[in-house]
């Protein structure tokens, strides 16, 4: 008996997951393929069901000590916590990141933000809440992004780094991205190709709504795009690379390194610098580049992930700190090739793991983190 009525209630949840799953859709009006976003939001909403098939196997199990009753167990968790569990955890990581200056080197006191104040300064270094690909959309919800402007407020940074991909499938954005309102921090931002190709409904800044590009709504809710001329803090010059940007970079490492001075580039995704190979040429290590885009792989799987997410974003690493290469380079020739005349990457590189998700909504092994870099500059001398 109740076996039987389990079972019409599972069938009764999966048709109700179609359904809800259909409307969404209809109600995004997407100018992409419908059929994907209906499997994406069908595998999204499956966590109910899966939460019903554990417990209609844990039921199964009291009549019938079966071994497929504890696969469907085992599958059924596993699905609901890399759906559901995983992608609320939200993780806060430090790490200290160290860079060379010139003997000549001087820390500024002061901080040269906009809408700065006196306590975000940090004479002897730089700490940045670095976070990446929020992805505002079918896979979020307002109150994970309160949770995260909580998160962040507590934290003692000097400013916001967010590295673009803000959207996923998202129409309007007032609601999700009014709590950063209430951020008690300099928030600044680099935009991704999509950020620069999303036209996005936007109600609070028209009576009708009206179509708006996302670098403009952006800064309603305190969020400045990061620029390209930089920004200092505490004496580290941040420059932002947004997509479609223009910049002479090696001339700008270079006025850098005139000037004996420490430079942190922040880009969405690393590989579109690397690409031409002569872009960071001259950068040392005294430069680190940060970038997000590869969400860490989503499933963190050992040896596996860093092959998948070379193949499919061409980022060659997944997640976190890429040192300088150190063969084959001399002092007397700072701008030397390797042999397939490849320039040595002498700078350092950071890659954030992201807080949203697309493609499919699994995360295991690789919850949404916050990265605190305590950037801390080291004369050559020292």
């Amino acid at each position: 008996m109740i076996g039987s009525w389990l079972g019409h209630l599972g069938a009764l949840i999966a048709v109700l997951v179609i359904l809800w799953s259909c409307l969404k859709t209809v109600q995004l009006k997407a100018r992409t393929d419908n059929l994907q976003i209906l499997l994406q939001l069908v595998s999204f909403y499956a966590r109910y069901w899966f939460v019903w098939l554990l417990l209609w196997a844990n039921v199964q199990l009291l009549y019938d000590n079966q071994i497929i009753y504890w696969l469907l167990i085992a599958l059924s968790l596993l699905y609901i916590y890399m759906s559901w569990v995983e992608p609320n955890r939200l993780r806060v990581s430090r790490f200290s990141i160290n860079l060379t200056a010139s003997a000549t080197y001087q820390p500024a006191t002061d901080i040269s933000l906009a809408a700065s104040s006196s306590k975000y300064i940090t004479p002897q270094a730089a700490k940045i809440a670095v976070l990446s690909d929020i992805h505002v959309g079918i896979f979020s919800n307002p109150h994970q992004l309160a949770r995260l402007v909580k998160c962040l407020n507590r934290l003692d940074v000097d400013a916001v780094l967010i590295l673009g991909d803000w959207l996923y499938q998202a129409t309007t954005l007032d609601a999700h991205l009014s709590p950063f309102k209430t951020l008690n921090k300099p928030c600044y931002t680099v935009l991704s190709d999509a950020d620069t190709q999303q036209v996005v409904n936007d109600a609070q800044n028209s009576e009708p709504a009206s179509n708006m590009q996302l670098m403009n709504i952006l800064p309603t809710f305190g969020i400045q795009l990061l620029p390209e001329q930089g920004l200092r803090i505490a004496g580290i010059n941040i420059i932002g690379i947004h997509n479609g940007s223009t910049m002479d970079l090696p001339r700008v490492i270079e006025q850098q390194r005139s000037a004996g001075q420490p430079l942190v580039i922040a880009t969405h995704d690393i590989k579109q610098l690397e690409a031409n190979p002569r872009t960071l040429s001259d950068a040392n290590n005294d430069t680190l580049v940060i970038a997000g885009q590869t969400h860490g792989g989503q499933v963190n799987i050992p040896i596996l992930t860093p092959l998948m997410v070379r193949a499919l974003t061409g980022n060659k690493l997944a997640a976190g700190l890429r040192r300088p290469d150190t063969a084959k380079q001399s002092d007397n020739h700072p701008k030397a090739f390797n042999e397939d005349d490849k320039p040595s990457k002498r700078y350092q590189v950071w890659v954030n793991t992201g807080i949203g998700m697309t493609g499919l909504p699994f995360r295991f092994n690789c919850p949404p983190t916050i990265d605190v870099l305590t950037i801390q500059v080291q004369t050559a001398d020292a």
